[in-house]
């Protein structure tokens, strides 16, 4: 089973966005029980100062509360900006055939 972790981050500053993506891209995929799939930055289309980290977790249990690593990242960029953290799991897929 999947779920997700996402950070959202409104930066202080634009300076602050490339010091955050710069950050992020010294950052490994970290071998957390062998269950991070994948992390991405994700950045807003029209805020240029919203940024988002989505950890995406494989696992047998979907965890009730943040993780560790979701905490830990949470912390490192709120010298960044303002920081909302959420734990959401799929409801559903719609897929083109």
């Amino acid at each position: 089973m999947e779920w997700f972790e996402i950070i959202h981050i409104r930066l202080f500053s634009e300076r602050d966005r490339q010091v955050a993506v710069n950050a992020f891209s010294q950052l490994g995929l970290p071998d957390f029980k062998g269950a991070v799939k994948s992390m991405k930055l994700l950045q807003d289309v029209v805020l240029e100062t919203d940024l988002r980290i989505m950890i995406q977790w494989q696992g047998k249990t979907i965890e009730k509360a943040k993780s560790e690593l979701g905490m830990q990242l949470a912390a490192a960029f709120a010298e960044y900006g303002r920081i909302h953290h959420i734990v959401c799991k799929e409801c559903t897929t719609i897929n083109r055939e």
